[in-house]
């Protein structure tokens, strides 16, 4: 082969290089790119457009870019340049009239908008994009304009999707999910499998609570098209309400990859989504890697609540501190609750809770917009309360979490309340009269114990099936009154009845010995003394022994040894201060 062929080959297949580059990008290109958010490679796209091929048409997309991107100033500039190439380039009058209605000039965008349909109103792209742009701002949307100007131009071309979008957008800014949904369907019949469409079907009802149909969309748009990224940013959201915070976390990374988008505020939010998904190390790098690229206060919230979880709350309470002060609007309850834990982290004494931790807890709690979470919090501070022995503060903080959403309130809770007030009373006594004389001490203490038994009788209903709530109320009530009176009264009988019955019954019996011991003793004396009942006395007298054959009591009632020291009614009473039991399941 010749050198003159060679050349003439080399030229040809430059040539088709050359045309295959240009044809990989189109207006189309560069819109698709930019409804996936993939702005840096759209930008990319419209710049080389412009600069390289010089038109009216491909400045007015360059400026549409920049709209779409917040850019308005650039916007602004790129439609004069179209209207230098072609003075009757409509569309960028539309342009123009577009960034107008962006800065609040409500009267010139309407000045060129109307100059535009007026000269080119049988133009279904004309009379889209300024049906568009009044679903672009927040505040200066027209949602009823947009509508009329939509509809003329789907009159015009039934084939252009993107109007039937839009037209969507602006149904619903007027809240209208159902015609919207309508509208977006529309779309994917102009346009089969779009992704945009899908995508916008599962947003409506995302915003609707329909999580499944939500689902559904986004998948479907995944679907279409595997990397457009709007799909897994909003399927995030979706996970992040249903609180599947991993997949939330997972979802919001694959959109960052696919659309490229790295810019602080969207890396803030992969930073929540990482915390959330109890990722703290990942949260804290990412929140790293913005260090002096953003200024959103918001930054050192979640530094401290990353700090706090990390067990480092020095850090905590440093940036918690800073965000209360410089971002006073933003504070949420969450604010308080992660400074007082972090104050807590502090705490060295063994106490379990620092008292300033403590109060700034509380205060979150009182600052929650939902009572379920207040509550949890209150019955949070009711567990430390009870664990430092402060049994007194811990029965006022499980009774207010309890109160604020009875609904969810659980056993374990009543339970934790029931223990809290009981201990409350065996403590009475030691408190240096600051309870008054002995008679209004006994008096406070009977209430006590009566009010713990009123709170175990709510957990015997809940858990009708569990043994500790009917001892707890035995033990109860047993304290509440004169041991005679109760014996001869029976008044703690039905409670260890049950108790004993339940037990029993247990495929481990062995496991309620020391409770199985004060049931058995109690019912022998009342079964003895006040039912007159000497069988049945005799048999729990028996089953007492067998689970303590050394228990002097029932081997002297048995005649098998001397009397043993006892009350005054021969009952052992039931120490106020009883090691912890289990508690029950949730319920």
């Amino acid at each position: 082969m010749n050198r003159n062929m060679r050349m003439k080959l080399v030229a040809l297949v430059l040539c088709v290089f050359s045309l295959v580059k240009v044809h990989a990008q189109t207006v189309q290109d560069g819109l698709a790119l930019l409804h996936a958010e993939r702005n840096k490679e759209a930008g990319d796209v419209f710049t080389k457009l412009a600069t390289g091929t010089p038109s009216a048409d491909n400045q007015y997309y360059l400026g549409y870019y920049y709209v779409i991107t917040k850019q308005l100033d650039e916007a602004q500039k790129a439609f004069q340049k179209g209207l230098e190439l072609d003075d009757k380039s409509y569309l960028n009058q539309v342009g123009l009239g577009t960034v107008a209605l962006g800065k609040g000039d409500r009267a010139k965008s309407k000045e060129l908008f109307d100059l535009a349909e007026k000269k080119k109103g049988k133009d279904a792209e004309i009379l889209f994009r300024i049906g568009e742009a009044y679903t672009l701002f927040e505040k200066s949307n027209d949602p009823a304009e947009a509508i009329r100007l939509l509809d003329e131009a789907i009159k015009r071309d039934k084939n252009l999707a993107d109007a039937y979008i839009a037209k969507g957008d602006a149904l619903m800014l007027r809240n209208e999910g159902g015609a919207a949904v309508t509208a977006y369907e529309y779309a994917l019949t102009a346009k089969p499998n779009y992704a945009v469409a899908h995508n916008r079907i599962g947003s409506v009802y995302l915003r609707g609570k329909n999580y499944n149909l939500a689902l559904e969309n986004y998948k479907k748009a995944i679907e279409a098209d595997p990397n457009f990224g709007p799909a897994y940013k909003d399927l995030a959201e979706l996970y992040f309400f249903a609180q599947k915070y991993k997949q939330a976390a997972d979802n919001y990374d694959l959109y960052m990859q696919k659309s490229g988008n790295l810019d602080p505020e969207t890396k803030l939010r992969a930073a929540q989504f990482a915390f959330t998904a109890d990722d703290y190390a990942k949260s804290l790098q990412i929140l790293d890697e913005m260090k002096g690229k953003i200024n959103n206060p918001i930054t050192l919230r979640m530094y401290g609540w990353s700090y706090a979880k990390t067990n480092n709350p020095d850090k905590a309470i440093e940036n918690l501190n800073e965000f209360i002060k410089v971002a006073p609007d933003k504070v949420i309850g969450d604010d308080y609750k992660y400074l007082g834990r972090a104050y807590n982290a502090k705490v060295t004494d063994g106490k379990g809770y620092d008292s300033t931790g403590v109060l700034y807890i509380l205060k979150g709690a009182d600052m929650d917009t939902s009572k379920t979470d207040a509550a949890t919090t209150y019955k949070e501070v009711g567990a430390l309360y009870y664990a430092a022995k402060d049994f007194p503060n811990a029965a006022m903080t499980y009774n207010k979490g309890i109160n604020l959403d009875t609904a969810k309130a659980s056993a374990n809770d009543y339970y934790y309340l029931g223990l809290s007030k009981f201990q409350s009373a065996g403590a009475l006594g030691a408190l240096n009269n600051t309870a008054g004389d002995s008679a209004q001490i006994a008096a406070s203490k009977t209430a006590m114990y009566l009010s713990a038994d009123s709170t175990f009788a709510i957990v015997t209903q809940k858990l009708p099936d569990w043994p500790y709530g009917y001892y707890w109320r035995a033990s109860a009530l047993y304290n509440a009154y004169d041991k005679q009176e109760n014996i001869d009264k029976g008044i703690s009988a039905p409670y260890y009845l049950k108790l004993a019955e339940l037990a029993e019954k247990d495929p481990d019996p062995s496991k309620f010995k020391s409770y199985l011991k004060l049931a058995y003793n109690y019912l022998a004396f009342y079964s003895q003394t006040t039912l007159k009942d000497e069988a049945k006395s005799k048999e729990y007298w028996t089953k007492l022994l067998a689970i303590d054959p050394a228990n002097a009591a029932a081997k002297e009632a048995l005649g098998m040894a001397p009397s043993a020291a006892t009350d005054s009614t021969g009952t052992a009473q039931p120490k106020a201060a009883a090691a912890k039991k289990p508690a029950p399941k949730k319920k």
